[in-house]
């Protein structure tokens, strides 16, 4: 790192931030009943950013280039090419964190010092507990992975952390007869105990199970249940249009001290949390050295405050929060769901709204129509929409539920989406 940074001064910029990234990765691959494979992976590199100053008459005006140096290459070349090309950039300038000192926060499971033991207890878990009747494991690659991550920078900060991630791809295979159905289903934790493997694998089986009667479903209007794994996907336009960087490009649709949804009775509570405990975006501090924090961003309904990065904090002159973390929705109002038609979705095969107008069209890989307390699986067809209107009537329950990078209700129902399907 020492040797990076005086190359880099000895360049001639104004300002650098460099990221150390040094993980160790424990992989395992399973394939059916038996353990196929495992390897370890080891990866060792640097993310630098590098800031050159430029006076336009009265402007004051920045280049800046960010690339990826492996230190088994030449760091002169690549600082050639960042002083050309910061030469030609000419943005705004903004200023590095000056100081900075890591919030305390956990990201790292002890257990996953000991790949090995872990990984054999994950193993003999899924093992386990994927076999039922008509059910049996197809595939499943787990991922134990920690980081040792250094941020120092030209404006003095030196800070380092520790992170643990847990990944885990399965396929399960459910076969009655001569009819054959495969379901794959993707988890990230930080924490074991979080993974909640044998509840999931549980779950996941009777979903298998259920996908050999599947239907499609029928067309129109319907209340939507949306699985919890993708409600942060689904608010996705919300955390934009809240984030300093939409305000000072003029398209935020959100003015400080309004109402977020006008017409809407269901407020809530929404905040970003880099304090969560295993949360997947928790952190003692960001890319650009802010410590990690809590923040309030929507206060029953009410916006309350842009969430900013150093630069965009600079260019509006507020405060900076560092980047929009895990996703806590707090219900304001609790009405019971109670609709005796809707559908359940289990799995979209892709839900990605669109961040500034917030229409969506999702397909759908597995779910349920509920009516009269009678469940029908489904699978085909998509749900469609637009967040900022769907949320005009949303249900939640007052049930609170942790999945990795969302804290808050289990039940996020929007009234009135189309469906497409036969």
């Amino acid at each position: 790192m020492k040797n990076i940074t005086t190359e880099i001064q000895n360049f001639g910029f104004d300002d650098y931030k460099v990221i150390e990234i040094d993980s160790r990765e424990h992989q395992l691959y399973l394939l059916r009943d038996r353990l196929e494979s495992r390897r370890t992976v080891e990866t060792h590199y640097y993310e630098i950013t590098v800031y050159l100053n430029h006076n336009k008459q009265t402007e004051k005006l920045q280049g800046e280039y960010t690339f990826v140096y492996k230190p088994d290459t030449d760091l002169k070349v690549y600082l050639e090419q960042a002083k050309i090309a910061c030469a030609l950039i000419q943005n705004r300038r903004y200023s590095l964190v000056d100081s900075t000192i890591p919030s305390e926060v956990k990201v790292m499971d002890p257990r996953l010092h000991d790949p090995l033991k872990t990984g054999q207890l994950l193993t003999d878990t899924i093992h386990k507990h994927s076999k039922a009747t008509n059910i049996h494991l197809s595939s499943a690659e787990f991922y134990l992975k920690k980081s040792v991550v250094t941020l120092s920078t030209s404006t003095g900060v030196e800070v380092t952390k520790e992170k643990g991630l847990i990944e885990l791809e399965a396929s399960l295979l459910g076969k009655k007869g001569n009819r054959e159905q495969e379901l794959n289903f993707h988890i990230q934790r930080r924490s074991v105990d979080d993974l909640h493997l044998e509840k999931q694998l549980r779950e996941f089986g009777e979903h298998t199970r259920n996908m050999l009667q599947v239907q499609v479903p029928k067309s129109g209007k319907a209340t939507v249940v949306f699985p919890v794994a993708d409600i942060y996907k689904l608010l996705s336009p919300i955390i934009f249009h809240s984030s300093g960087r939409a305000k000072d490009k003029a398209i935020s649709r959100f003015k400080l001290k309004e109402k977020v949804i006008e017409a809407g009775s269901n407020t809530f509570t929404l905040k970003s949390s880099g304090l969560l405990p295993y949360g997947l975006y928790s952190d003692p501090f960001d890319e650009d050295g802010i410590p990690g924090q809590d923040h309030t961003i929507i206060d029953r309904g009410v916006f309350e405050k842009y969430w900013t990065t150093k630069r965009y904090a600079d260019y509006l002159r507020i405060e900076p929060t560092g980047v929009f973390k895990n996703l806590v929705i707090e219900p304001a109002i609790e009405i019971a769901f109670d609709d005796n038609d809707y559908y359940e979705i289990v799995q979209f095969s892709d839900l990605s709204p669109d961040p500034i107008t917030g229409d969506f069209v999702a397909e759908i890989r597995l779910g349920y129509h509920v009516k009269n307390d009678k469940k029908t699986p489904i699978k085909g067809g998509s749900v469609s929409g637009n967040v900022f209107e769907a949320l005009k009537s949303v249900y939640f329950t007052d049930k609170s539920i942790f999945e990795g990078d969302y804290l808050g209700p289990k039940i996020l129902a929007l009234k009135d989406l189309s469906i497409s399907g036969q």
